[in-house]
């Protein structure tokens, strides 16, 4: 499942991305460092501009990033190695994810090239999905061209479907593929779903159920200007068939937090992560300190099939975004630190044993750049757990 990110009614809308891998090789996880110029940096590149520019540096200067390189990171020793680079390449890619079989990934990319006819200049296709090859080849495939504001694709825990999330004319739109040829299978309207449960909720997750054929969804209350009292509004988490049938809601006692001395917030929604392999499930709950005011404490809880609780352990570290392994052991997260003097968000990388709850951090980001910095600033993207 994941987390993908879009501004709609004040609200971010973000997505638990649940990323799947083999249980052989789940503590290995695959992530991006992109280097996205600052206006110094990009002057001290060209400082002649494109009038004396090459081809090559004609089109480099159009990327979005000067270049991305995806590594791979072990839960077990921290080795890290570089899988792909798009450096000197005419594919410009945003890092996305998932991984995809043993040495692939889904990214987002745009190809570009000079002509001289009929009017020489660059000319660049349309935003595209693409599969690249992490092998150290540097192939790639074009899947099909993007939807306006497309989400990661998500796939089920065999890859043998992905689902698609689009944000068109105000609408949630999902889409529903076969894999590995990629054909579509459903395309529906999330509206269908929050009209009949909570019409005034945005979708602030999803991901599939452990069977591979069943999503679900975590519905929270949009902005308060907009909330109709007359509606009968019922935020939750919800069950829905690969095709958008409502397949009812989860357990209100589902991931609730069992530890004295705290009580759940009644203003923080608790939301599942994911279904694990073996039917249990992952939350995310807040609760705070009897007589303790101020923000409640966030907590990562396992529940079995039945909804009791198996494991709960602090979260102190605040994550935007959970990627969980397949095989239900490991999990990552992007803690972004804000470090005086400027405070701006340092990302942190770290992954998380849910059996110990042992944590190990796998990568810092530095924090960005001001403008007048010669050096690039450093994007972080994780693409999920290698397969």
């Amino acid at each position: 499942m994941t987390i993908a990110k879009k501004l709609s009614t004040n609200l971010v809308v973000v997505s638990f991305v649940l990323c799947l891998c083999s249980p052989a090789r789940a503590q290995t996880l695959i992530y991006s460092v992109s280097y996205a110029e600052t206006r110094t940096s990009f002057h001290a590149r060209y400082p002649n501009g494109a009038f004396r520019a090459s081809i090559n540096e004609k089109l480099a200067m159009l990327r979005s990033f000067r270049k991305t390189e995806i590594y791979s990171v072990s839960m077990i020793g921290g080795t890290r190695s570089l899988l792909f680079s798009d450096e000197d390449m005419n594919l410009d890619i945003k890092p996305t994810g998932p991984i995809y079989g043993s040495d692939e990934a889904l990214v987002t990319g745009v190809r570009r090239e000079w002509r001289t006819a009929p009017t020489p200049g660059a000319f660049a296709d349309p935003p595209a999905l693409y599969e690249i090859k992490l092998d150290g080849s540097k192939q790639f495939r074009k899947l099909f061209e993007t939807q306006p504001n497309q989400s990661p694709a998500l796939l089920n825990p065999r890859a043998t479907k992905a689902v698609i999330e689009a944000f068109v004319d105000g609408k949630y739109l999902f889409f529903i593929y076969e894999l590995p040829a990629w054909k579509l299978l459903h395309r529906w309207d999330l509206s269908k779903l929050t009209q009949a449960r909570c019409p005034d909720c945005l979708p602030l997750s999803y991901g599939w159920l452990a069977s591979g054929d069943r999503l679900f969804f975590n519905l929270v209350l949009g902005d308060e200007d907009l909330i109709d009292p007359k509606n009968h509004n019922i935020p939750g988490t919800y069950f829905v068939s690969e095709d958008g049938g409502d397949l009812g809601s989860i357990s209100s006692e589902a991931g609730r937090l069992q530890l004295p001395g705290h009580i759940p917030s009644s203003v923080d929604q608790r939301v599942l992560i994911a279904q694990l392999p073996n039917g249990s499930y992952l939350f995310q709950e807040f609760a705070a300190k009897k007589g303790s005011p101020g923000n409640p404490e966030t907590f990562l809880v396992i529940s079995g099939p039945d909804y009791k609780s198996q494991t709960q352990f602090a979260q102190k570290r605040l994550a935007g975004t959970y990627y969980v392994s397949a095989s239900g052991k490991y999990l990552a997260y992007v803690e972004e630190r804000r470090l005086p003097p400027n405070f701006q968000p340092e990302p942190h990388l770290w992954g998380k044993d849910l059996q110990s709850g042992e944590e190990k951090e796998l990568f810092v980001a530095p924090a960005p750049n001001p403008p007048t910095s010669p050096e690039p600033n450093v994007v972080l993207t994780v693409l999920g757990w290698a397969n």
